[in-house]
């Protein structure tokens, strides 16, 4: 006879640990409201910060962990967010590349060589300070060097024209000036990273050279330039139709003012001409009785007259 006991797993546990458990950790983790979807323990995640104490980056990796912060970024700002701390101490290494890390909270965001010059004078950090840091970021992950590292923020170069081109638009003072479009940025990295791996060099070698990747960018520079343009001309023909649509409300409304005046002045004007004709119906009745009563005068008077001159006669 077989002793063995036999342990019943109540099927609560299995429906949990084999259906529930997964499935919430997938929805907690994979969908991406919030855009922060760390994979390890934070405990034992290694931060961007401390491998760029160990010197720049290779081109190709860090063009992939600029393209996947830049993803990030336009996914906060498509849902109306800024991060407000984009610093290579928030971005975590993990098996992907890298992943941005949910700000601190209930503190105020330290004053950083990524921070942006407005909200280092007491701005509020938005999506346009986190592309100053993104700027920033990528320029340290090329070059090994801080793009700011003093009071003093003068606009940094690489010496790479292809780099500069990329960096310095994100790193203007000016926060109206800075690149717009993280979807444009997105496209020149992938256009670098080609180069990149076309060449087999570093930031230094192959990027600063003419490439057809380079021609594709200036291409794409001027369509953008080209489209902007496009989009201002419908700026201003949506304001030009709003302004002559307020013009319009304003004029149907005087309008109608108007018209009400006016229909109020008929409306008198009828109202006083149905009184006179009531006051002409009675003064007409009061002229046929009068004319009734002098033509019942006047036939009776006849009468006697002709009676009288009948009487005379005879």
């Amino acid at each position: 006879m077989d002793n063995t006991k036999v342990h019943l797993v109540p099927i609560w546990n299995r429906l949990f640990h084999g259906e529930l458990a997964p499935r919430t950790a997938e929805l907690l983790y994979s969908k991406v409201p919030n855009m922060f979807t760390p994979k390890m323990p934070l405990n034992d995640t290694k931060t961007l910060a401390q491998r760029l104490r160990e010197g720049r980056l290779p081109v190709a990796e860090a063009l992939q962990y600029a393209m996947q912060l830049a993803e990030s970024l336009s996914r906060l700002r498509e849902a109306g967010r800024a991060h407000g701390a984009v610093t290579p101490a928030n971005l975590a290494l993990v098996a992907g590349g890298v992943e941005l890390l949910p700000p601190s909270q209930g503190s105020p965001a330290a004053i950083t060589p990524y921070t942006a010059p407005e909200v280092i004078g007491g701005g509020a950090a938005d999506a346009r300070s986190d592309i100053f840091s993104f700027g920033a970021i990528l320029f340290e992950m090329l070059t090994g060097r801080q793009a700011f590292n003093g009071r003093i923020r003068d606009t940094p170069s690489s010496g790479n024209p292809a780099l500069d081109r990329l960096v310095i638009p994100c790193l203007d003072s000016d926060p109206d000036a800075r690149s717009a479009r993280l979807q444009k940025v997105t496209m020149e990295l992938k256009l670098l990273s080609v180069a990149a791996r076309r060449t087999g060099t570093g930031v230094g070698g192959g990027l600063g050279h003419e490439t057809p990747s380079e021609a594709i960018l200036a291409r794409i520079d001027r369509g953008f330039e080209a489209l902007n343009a496009r989009m201002e001309q419908i700026e201003r023909t949506v304001e030009a139709m709003r302004r002559h649509a307020s013009g319009l409300e304003y004029r149907v409304a005087a309008d109608l003012v108007d018209i009400e005046q006016s229909l109020k002045v008929q409306s008198a004007a009828i109202e006083s001409s149905r009184t006179a004709m009531s006051q002409t119906d009675d003064l007409v009745e009061r002229v046929v009785e009068v004319l009734e009563s002098l033509q019942t005068t006047v036939l009776e008077q006849t009468e006697s007259d002709e009676r009288s001159a009948f009487a005379v006669n005879y």
